[in-house]
């Protein structure tokens, strides 16, 4: 569900309804949710490193 959330981070249309934003936050502060992006960003950040 927090990708969905996060899909639209960069317009007002999530910080318009503060219930949202506050799940979307709650959400991305999780330990589980971090760990998880960061293994994710990793694969990009390697292939950036190898590309460049």
């Amino acid at each position: 569900m927090t990708t969905v959330l996060r899909i639209p981070r960069h317009t007002d249309l999530i910080a318009k309804m503060p219930v949202l934003e506050a799940y979307r936050q709650r959400c991305e502060a999780r330990p589980a949710f971090q760990k998880a992006l960061a293994s994710q960003m990793a694969d990009f950040n390697e292939d950036a490193a190898l590309a460049g």
